[in-house]
């Protein structure tokens, strides 16, 4: 039997590198790589890099369907936000669809989840400074001004006040394609761990109308730094992903059930799907639904002893539900903490083995050295991961590795952070 090809519209900096997917494909498909002429251009090297594990081939930034037709493709998909709406126009293609809607929009999913009555956010159009006005002046209250498209927290301000929005007048340089949005208050946790965010993501996959929703994960809290991104933006960090949530059982079936309904509203064809809430006073609240793998979340279930979430979203892309068990064995957690203030040189000395040698440490990706800019680790103290048997394991390598964290980055400051704060008044 032909083994079946699957067309992946692929770039740099995707959820999926290029090992990951070699080794997914194993006894799933053929990935053929589709790499637009503008990635290619940004990345010279990487047609022939990909050339060397895949079947590679360089396409126009809007392709011509027709360009498909030799290539026997049996789906498309993408693992990078960037190249969501080609994938899903040459999938449509591929398979005699529709051309689909343009579901990961945030502007649209606001207006298509207030239809079907599922959340209280906000939401206008922002194209030019005098939409900013309107708009403010319209939702009457702190709001969040964001791209329409984008992925974590690139392009964000928060804007709290008349002040607020006349920095963005006098800063942002770059204005269509934008949203403003009610902001959402934030809260605690329910598990009551101080070290804890207020944010949630639901990890699913959708085949064919069904659903099977891998894992729910908390994070860490988010690091903002105001008016410290390019163009009069903040600096928005997520630090840290850690699986599986500690929700109780309600709670966790109430994000269960959000997502479905978000989901269902969102026409979610067979793809996974990564939707953000945010845990609020008045209950769970939908932040947003990406249409692909989240990136290292693939890692991350496989230290917890989970399916390989590349072979699911390919698996999606041939109308395949998943093959074998998918819960998790064990837990583990992705921690990247920011620094408090961007700019500036590392002032701490630091130890890739003092951290590498912590209980409950897997890997230690990066670390930020000191004398080099701070921009050298994207703004960030260190990339590691933590595992263990369960999710109290992984809470004590998590509280180890801040803990030395913190006396190791002393210099720079970072126990006014609250992340750190939080876990250091915890056993004063």
């Amino acid at each position: 039997m032909a083994v079946p090809r699957i067309g992946v519209c692929h770039a740099p900096g995707a959820a999926a590198n290029l090992r990951e997917l070699y080794v997914a494909a194993r006894d799933v498909c053929e990935v053929v790589l589709l790499v637009r002429e503008s990635v290619a251009r940004r990345h010279p090297d990487l047609v022939g890099l990909a050339g060397k594990l895949f079947e590679c081939h360089e396409v126009a930034d809007a392709p011509d369907p027709a360009a498909l037709s030799t290539l026997d493709l049996q789906g498309v998909t993408t693992f990078h936000d960037e190249e969501l709406d080609v994938a899903d126009a040459l999938d449509a293609v591929v398979r005699g669809a529709p051309a689909p809607a343009n579901p990961w929009d945030k502007l649209v999913q606001r207006r298509v989840l207030a239809a079907a009555g599922i959340g209280r956010v906000r939401a206008v159009a922002v194209d030019l400074p005098d939409d900013l006005l309107a708009g403010f002046a319209h939702l009457d209250g702190p709001c969040v001004l964001k791209p329409r498209r984008a992925a974590g927290g690139d392009g964000i301000a928060f804007l709290d006040d008349d002040s607020d929005v006349a920095a963005q007048l006098a800063r942002r340089t770059k204005w269509s394609g934008l949203l403003l949005e009610t902001a959402i208050a934030p809260h605690r946790h329910p598990s009551g761990d101080p070290w804890l965010g207020d944010l949630l993501s639901v990890e699913t996959v959708t085949v064919g109308g069904e659903r099977t929703h891998l894992g729910v994960l908390d994070k860490l809290p988010v690091a903002v730094a105001r008016g410290d991104g390019p163009h009069g933006t903040d600096s928005v960090s997520v630090q840290g992903d850690i699986l599986p949530s500690k929700l109780p059982d309600d709670d966790l079936r109430g994000a269960i059930a959000l997502t479905d309904r978000a989901l269902d509203a969102l026409g979610v064809g067979s793809r996974i799907t990564h939707t953000e809430l945010r845990i609020t006073p008045d209950g769970l609240e939908v932040l947003e639904v990406n249409g692909r793998l989240a990136g290292h979340t693939a890692r991350l279930f496989r230290l917890a002893g989970g399916p390989d979430l590349v072979a699911l979203a390919l698996r999606a892309a041939l109308g395949q539900p998943p093959a074998g068990p998918v819960s998790l064995t064990g837990a583990a957690a992705g921690l990247f903490p920011a620094f408090p203030t961007r700019s500036g040189p590392v002032l701490s000395a630091t130890s890739r083995r003092a951290l590498r040698s912590l209980p409950g440490v897997a890997a230690v990706d990066d670390l930020a050295v000191m004398g080099a800019a701070r921009a050298a680790s994207d703004h960030r103290l260190a990339n590691l991961t933590v595992a263990g048997a369960d999710r109290a394991a992984v809470d004590a390598g998590i509280d180890g590795v801040l803990r030395a964290i913190a006396a190791m980055f002393a210099a720079d400051g970072v126990t006014v952070e609250r992340l750190f704060a939080a876990v250091l008044a915890e056993r004063a």
